[in-house]
Formats: C-alpha cells, sequence, structure tokens
C-alpha cells in the first residue's frame, strides 16, 4: 500500500511539473525530469526526482529577489552620493622611502621611529672604511701639491723656476682637488640624509645590520603638510572648482579642521562614475596623521 501511495504521489507531481513548465517555457527541465522519471524506478530515486525539481522551481523567485536588491543597493549608492558630504582620507603629501646606493653595513641609525628630524640631517651612517681612507690620502695629496705650488710661486718671482715646471704644478693641485672631490662624493654615498623636515614612519634596519643597495631603510613622513584624497560624483565637475573651500570632520577624534581643493582629476571612472579630488588641509593639525578619514563638507551652491 505503501507504494501505491508513494507512485500515486509522483505521478501527481510529474502531471503538475509539466503544467508548470508549460506555462514557464522551460523545455530543457522537461527533457530532464523525462529522463529521471524513465531511469529511476526505486523510491530513493523517485524522492530525488521530486526534491530536484522543486528546487528548480524556486529558482525564479530566487533570481527575481536578486534582481530586487541588487536595484535597491544601486538606488541606494545614487542616494548616498547624491549630498555633498563625501567620505575622505588624510595623505601626506610629502613622504619618502629612504634606501642607500652603496652595500653596506649600517654604522650609527641616529633616528628611531617616531623622532623628529630636520632638512640635511644624517639619519643613517654606513660603515665605509675604504671609503674613508681615500678622502684622507686625497686631501693628503691637495696640501702636497699646494705646497709645491706656494713654493714655485716664490721661486717663479725670482725667475729661478722654468715656465713649464710652474704650469705642471698648478695642474697638479687642480688634480688634487678633483680626487678630493671624488673621494667626498664617494664618503657621500655611506651618509643618508634628510631630505625634508618631518618624522621617522618606519625602520626597516638596526645598527651593525647589512643592507643592498636599493633596498628600504628608512619610511620618513612631512606630518606638517597633509592633505586629503576622496572620490566625488562626477557630476560634481559642474561646479565645484579648484581652490573652493571644505570642512573635514574627522572619524578617529574630535575635530573639525578646514581645507581647499587643491586637484581635479581629469578622467572619470566609467563603472562608479566617480572623479578623484584633492585637497590641502589647514588650520589645527597637531593630532592629525595620515590614515585618518573623515567627512568633507563642502558649502557650495550649484
Amino acid at each position: 500500500m505503501g507504494g501505491t501511495a508513494l507512485k500515486h504521489d509522483l505521478l501527481d507531481w510529474k502531471c503538475k511539473w509539466r503544467s508548470l513548465a508549460d506555462e514557464a517555457g522551460w523545455r530543457p527541465f522537461k527533457l530532464l525530469f523525462s529522463t529521471l522519471w524513465g531511469s529511476c524506478r526505486g523510491r530513493f530515486f523517485s524522492r530525488f526526482a521530486v526534491g530536484i525539481f522543486g528546487l528548480s522551481l524556486s529558482v525564479p523567485g530566487l533570481c527575481a529577489a536578486q534582481s530586487s536588491l541588487s536595484v535597491n543597493v544601486l538606488e541606494s549608492q545614487a542616494e548616498s552620493t547624491s549630498d555633498t558630504d563625501i567620505h575622505a582620507r588624510v595623505v601626506a603629501k610629502r613622504k619618502a622611502r629612504l634606501s642607500v646606493e652603496v652595500a653596506r653595513n649600517v654604522r650609527t641609525l641616529r633616528v628611531f621611529e617616531g623622532e623628529a628630524f630636520r632638512s640635511g640631517d644624517i639619519l643613517v651612517e654606513l660603515a665605509c672604511a675604504v671609503e674613508e681612507a681615500k678622502l684622507k690620502r686625497s686631501r693628503a695629496s691637495l696640501r702636497e701639491a699646494t705646497e709645491i705650488l706656494e713654493a714655485n710661486e716664490q721661486l717663479a718671482a725670482l725667475k729661478s723656476v722654468g715656465e713649464l715646471e710652474f704650469i705642471l704644478t698648478q695642474v697638479r693641485v687642480s688634480v688634487a682637488k678633483a680626487d678630493v672631490d671624488l673621494a667626498s662624493a664617494q664618503m657621500e654615498q655611506c651618509l643618508v640624509r634628510a631630505p625634508f623636515d618631518g618624522v621617522v614612519a618606519r625602520a626597516f634596519k638596526r645598527e651593525a645590520e647589512y643592507i643592498r643597495s636599493g633596498e628600504p631603510l628608512l619610511d620618513v613622513v612631512d606630518l606638517t603638510n597633509l592633505g586629503v584624497v576622496f572620490l566625488a560624483p562626477a557630476r560634481w565637475l559642474a561646479w565645484v572648482k579648484v581652490g573652493d573651500e571644505f570642512t573635514l570632520d574627522l572619524n578617529e577624534i574630535p575635530l573639525s579642521t578646514s581645507g581647499t581643493l587643491s586637484d581635479i582629476g581629469i578622467g572619470v571612472d566609467p563603472v562608479s562614475r566617480t572623479v578623484r579630488l584633492k585637497g590641502d588641509l589647514s588650520g589645527d593639525l597637531g593630532a592629525v596623521a595620515p590614515g585618518m578619514s573623515g567627512i568633507i563638507k563642502f558649502e557650495a551652491t550649484r
């Protein structure tokens, strides 16, 4: 009796499925159902076929729900970009990753992470014993050539030295000066100087460690020269211009600072329909750090 009842239920499902498939025009599913129905004889496979077809009937509803959700998301994004309130990120306008030109060991690291420095300060000294010896030798050769030139100048006044000898002495002084300049330039490669006023954001090496040419040594940043970067709707191009003032309400700290628009991107992203804008911050920036974010507001009339 149980098998007969199950058979009648499956026949009823078969009729309902074919009727729904005809209405929906799902011919591939009709063919699949017919194939499975003809090959499945056991109770397990019959129940499996009914479960598969029941799940397929729910697919159109899922697709419709996903389409409705996508439309709602797009509408909400359009509404969010219609206001003049845009999320912005604070960036450092001047930052650099310092490296070395020659592979050496780090002799002295004069600054550490978070320490401030002035432009031109020596931040790192490398171990350059050979370059130091060359510089000392070139300076000694320059002193020797200079002493000989002074002696020959006195002899030339007494007409006791030949003209050629006197000229060669002057040439030797010029060559010695060039050697000193060359050795000084090589020695300068062993010193890492600060390119601007700022602080050390990150140190990649410690004293006595070996560093290769071009390998990162220090990350430095100028905290007194900050700006913002943000994406704005492309329709802003109709009214926004360089020099427009704005306010930035930071998320991390309870601070509001002002600024002016400094750059407008030259291209519009074809997918998001946004343009990249940059601004300069002014006012109280003592507690502001790169990486912070906030809401930027323009007081403009469109």
